[in-house]
């Protein structure tokens, strides 16, 4: 019934648009058209010709300068120019996208995308802030399979940087041209054609320290043969990252990484008194390196010392003393990386009526990382185990104990980490040609997949680590021994991997001090088969129409454009984890999971599929006559049917007006889109963990809402807990990860945004070559899909106006003392967020005589809303001024070119973002001191010198964070990344 429906729609189009007669519009597909004349970034503003181009955001034809919507845009030059040889940290530049996932999010432990499993090394786009699953991401104006497991993300890595010709950057409305994810608007990668010739560079880069360094290379070759009427092209590229590991930073190391921590001298206003202060060599307390445990009423580390508490701070922290550091455990801050990729794009134009194309490309891209340490919480150790240091054997003794209890941190056992590969295989068949004078067909199949092979590092088995512990002394030898191998039913737990016995193979692992493990024991507990497997496919079969009614009439401006056309779209993601993880034989997987026997991963699997039609006109109502250089209006709706949410509509309007050739006014209005994807509908429950900052300690208690505090007493003592000694100071659990649940929804409905823009192009005769565009934007989202950390729902769960909400529902806590203890997390309809604000363009070339060329790019924004409201009824939560959501945005690039010579220049610019929320300043004024109520602003400078010694040799060189900007006080990545100064050579041979 849903594929009757669209396609009976779809047909009844067709046959209207076939029964015109018409003159073939002579445009260029999208993989030719330059970028629009005003946002183009990597082209001289030229004056309308009389040749049409389809531009993101349209299917119809039409001049450059017409187009409705707002695009920013970017050459490969300006990539090149960049230095960036990863295409997010270039489009980062974009104001739009500066809070895009980049390899700095996906390494180590303590990373928003490290945290995914499988998502180690991902780059994803993020535009206007609203997350990566509202970013649409096309290629050539098509869909582009996903690279995120049960998602629709799309990762940038796939994507080879020298073979793109362009970026376009569209805001908002695309799901009527498009289709669904493109809420908050589209990323247009537009590829290299009709390439004729043999091209080569290579880079090679390094910080100033004289690590993380890349390796970058390409090579393509491309034919056209008979008479231009096909070509051939072949392109490959590599890309290799060096890791980068906090310790590769002397600030942030743990003698001198400092953090923002509750001031527990804190009693109320008072002048120079902040509620948060500065904390040096911050630290876990209740764990240590060797092992923190408890005897007779005093404190011990594992080697036989005494405990040394440190000094406490807010938090649940220590600073000092003999428990674990904090400083380190975030492990890589960039992932080692590799990429390969090959490209085949061909074409063969038959006759104006049939004209064939293919594109094929395989990509493979491996990303390793590690993150923090594994532990022992806790360890439990009988008296006759050998390797307990005298003094801790006295002490049980004399406190009646039969056994020891140590918390260890493993911090000097390998690190556990992720090695990830993806594989994508992409291709696409189209044919397309001329039916008549008005009209020209489209007809076109793409088939992707991703198959994603996920290696756990130093992961270790729960039975062969139990057996490894339990040590006694062998009585025919006097040396320590694994009591399974002589004692085989002693195993506490249940054998799996191994059989118990004297050729077991188990060797004793010793852990009372700092290094005094076996290597040999420690690698018999590794599972070093711990490997997962996922694959992700996409098909779409797309079928259009485009042309006028140019045979049956016209407007004044011209005929009526029109496109029609139905869509087919499939999409599957399945994840086959490694059996050890589905049959409860469990392992440590990563820092801090306790031995749960029911702590598993399960196998997940999800597809659906939609029908869609679309259709799309424009109405030229005046052209070339007074006070209307161009007038026209146009509209574009598609109608769909998901298996999963059902039948979904998306529409838009718009319009433009030039009153002369200088100035033209657009705008449109619209309905977006987007259906739950894959992971939010159908991810089994499965393990997950947190470290909570409960907001119900007393220290946190007034950084919420007007509620939480008479919430949270509530709440505690509804449990039996006490709220007037409710601090992390008295919770046992306080430096403890949390085990929880993450599960999909199968209830999930459609989100819908509502979008308009509004702008102005200016390109006044009277300034050559000078271009500016100024556009506003405004969205609003609703039953938007939101899935919070377990740290936010807790935070949400006493935020709002009563404790009768989903959110309290998702947190569990301690019968009797009120401490969490256990939470689940699940995507729900919940949310609704608003943004608007302005995006500037300008582009300027001067051309002279002798001084040569000055190329002058300009592309700023202003964040003016970003308000997310978490539940219906909820208090608006002003997101604006929060890092990676600056409300002040640009980057100004000018190029000078004289003869051979080209000097480049980049400044990348944002203000000033708040540390905290408003809910937490706003009713505490001296919540902290006024130096650290905001991240600094950013100020990156880049320089490139390029010189052309020949037509076919170019040599280059650059410097990137000339200044060598570093993060703000206590953070790692903000607002820059700790890479620093960044210096890089390359070499570009052959032309085009």
């Amino acid at each position: 019934m849903r594929a009757m429906w669209v396609s009976n729609v779809a047909i009844a189009v067709a046959c209207v648009s076939f029964a015109v007669p018409a003159q073939a519009q002579q445009a260029a597909t999208s993989t030719d058209a330059p970028p629009p004349v005003d946002a183009q970034a990597d082209a001289v503003p030229q004056q309308p010709s009389a040749s049409e181009i389809v531009v993101t955001g349209s299917r119809i034809a039409r001049p450059d300068y017409a187009a409705p919507n707002p695009i920013v845009s970017f050459g490969a030059e300006n990539i090149q120019q960049s230095g960036n040889t990863n295409i997010t940290n270039f489009l980062q530049r974009v104001p739009a996208l500066t809070n895009s996932v980049d390899s700095t999010q996906s390494a180590g432990s303590d990373r928003p995308g490290g945290q995914l499993y499988g998502a180690a090394g991902l780059n994803l786009l993020d535009l206007r802030g609203l997350g990566t699953a509202r970013t649409l991401v096309l290629v050539n104006g098509r869909r582009h399979v996903a690279s995120q497991i049960d998602s629709a993300a799309v990762d940038i890595n796939a994507i080879p940087t020298d073979l793109i010709e362009r970026v376009d950057v569209l805001t908002g409305g695309a799901s009527a041209v498009y289709g669904a994810d493109g809420v908050s608007g589209v990323v247009n990668f537009i590829l290299k054609r009709d390439f004729d010739g043999v091209l080569a560079r290579s880079q090679f880069g390094v910080s100033e320290r004289g690590d993380a360094a890349n390796r970058f290379a390409s090579i393509g070759a491309g034919r056209n043969f008979d008479n231009g009427r096909g070509n051939v092209t072949l392109f490959y590229e590599y890309n290799a990252d060096d890791p980068l590991q906090n310790d590769d930073r002397v600030y942030l190391r743990r003698e001198n990484r400092q953090y923002l921590v509750p001031n527990l001298a804190y009693t109320g206003p008072a002048a120079g008194s902040y509620q948060q202060i500065l904390a040096g060599d911050l630290r876990y307390p209740y764990g240590t390196p060797t092992g923190y445990i408890e005897l007779g009423g005093r404190a011990y580390n594992g080697d036989g010392s005494l405990y040394d508490p440190g000094t406490q701070v807010g938090g649940g922290f220590v600073s000092g003393g003999s428990a674990t550091p904090v400083a380190g455990y975030v492990g890589d801050l960039l992932p080692k990386t590799e990429r390969h990729a090959v490209n085949l794009l061909t074409h063969y134009d038959v006759s104006d009526a049939l004209k064939l194309s293919l594109e094929g490309k395989f990509v493979q891209s491996t990303a390793t990382t590690f993150g923090g340490y594994s532990g022992n919480y806790p360890g439990v150790f009988t008296l006759d185990n050998p390797f307990i240091p005298t003094t801790l054997l006295n002490a049980a003794l004399a406190a009646g104990e039969t056994s020891i209890t140590s918390n260890r941190n493993n911090t000097d056992f390998p690190r556990l980490g992720e090695s990830d590969r993806r594989q994508t295989w992409r291709g696409v068949i189209d044919v397309s040609g001329r039916i008549s004078d008005h009209a020209q067909y489209d007809l076109s199949y793409t088939y992707g997949r991703t198959d994603i092979r996920i290696t756990k590092l130093n992961s270790r088995w729960n039975d062969r680590f139990t057996a490894a512990l339990d040590v006694v002394t062998d009585p025919a030898t006097g040396r320590p021994t694994c009591r399974s191998n002589l004692t085989p039913s002693a195993l506490q737990v249940a054998a799996t991997s191994f059989t118990p016995g004297a050729n077991s193979g188990c060797l004793p692992i010793n852990t009372f001090g700092a290094g005094v493990y076996d290597p040999a024991a420690l690698a018999w507990a590794t599972n070093t088969d711990n490997v997962s497997q996922a694959r992700l496919t996409q098909s779409v079969a797309t079928a259009q129409l485009t042309g006028d009614f140019g045979a049956l009439f016209s407007l004044p401006g011209g005929p009526v454009q029109f496109a029609v056309g139905g869509e087919y779209r499939r999409e599957t993601s399945q994840f086959r984890p490694n059996a050890f993880l589905t049959g409860k034989q469990w392992y440590q997987y990563d820092e801090g999971d306790s031995f749960d026997p029911n702590y598993v991963i399960s196998p997940s699997r999800g597809a659906f599929d939609v029908w869609e039609a679309f259709g799309e006109v424009n109405a030229p109502l005046l052209k070339d006559v007074p006070f209307a250089q161009t007038l026209s209006v146009g509209a574009a709706g598609r109608l769909s049917d998901y298996s999963t949410v059902g039948r979904t509509q998306a529409w838009q309007f718009n319009g433009v007006w030039a009153p002369i050739r200088d100035v033209t006014f657009r705008g449109s209005y619209g309905q977006s889109v987007r259906a739950p994807n894959i992971g939010e509908l159908f991810q089994p429950t499965g393990p997950t963990t947190n470290y909570f900052v409960d907001p119900c300690y007393i220290e946190n208690r007034n950084s919420g809402s007007s509620t939480r505090a008479a919430n949270c007493v509530t709440l505690i003592t509804s449990l039996g807990g006490n709220p007037a000694s409710f601090t992390a100071n008295n919770n046992p659990d306080a430096a403890v990860l949390i085990n929880g649940s993450r599960t999909g929804n199968p209830n999930l409905r459609e989100e819908t945004a509502r979008t308009w823009t509004a702008g102005a192009v200016l390109r006044p005769r009277f300034i050559p070559n000078l271009s500016i565009s100024a556009d506003w934007y405004d969205i609003r989202l609703r039953d938007a899909i939101n899935t919070a950390d377990a740290n936010t729902i807790a935070n949400l769960c006493v935020d709002q106006s009563t404790l009768d909400n989903v959110f309290c529902a998702a947190i569990r806590r301690r019968q009797g003392t009120g401490y969490i203890n256990g939470f689940s997390v699940q995507p729900q309809n919940v949310a609704a967020f608003r943004t608007a604000g302005l995006d500037v363009n300008v582009s300027y070339v001067v051309r002279t005589a002798q001084a040569g060329t000055f190329d002058i790019r300009f592309v700023g924004g202003y964040l003016h809303m970003l308000q997310q409201i978490a539940t219906p009824g909820a208090q608006p939560e002003d997101l604006v001024d929060q890092p990676g959501r600056p409300r002040f945005n640009f980057v100004f690039s000018p190029t000078w070119s004289l003869g051979g010579v080209t000097l480049s220049y980049n400044l990348r610019w944002f203000d000033a973002t708040r540390r905290f929320s408003r809910f937490t300043t706003d009713a505490n004024p001296d919540y902290a001191a006024p130096q650290y109520l905001r991240y600094r602003e950013l100020w990156q400078h880049d320089v490139q010198l390029q010189y052309r010694v020949s037509e076919d040799f170019t040599f280059y060189g650059g410097v990137n964070n000339l200044a060598n900007q570093k993060p703000d006080v206590d953070s790692y990545d903000y607002p820059i990344s700790s890479l620093g100064r960044y210096m890089y050579v390359g070499v570009k041979l052959g032309r085009r």
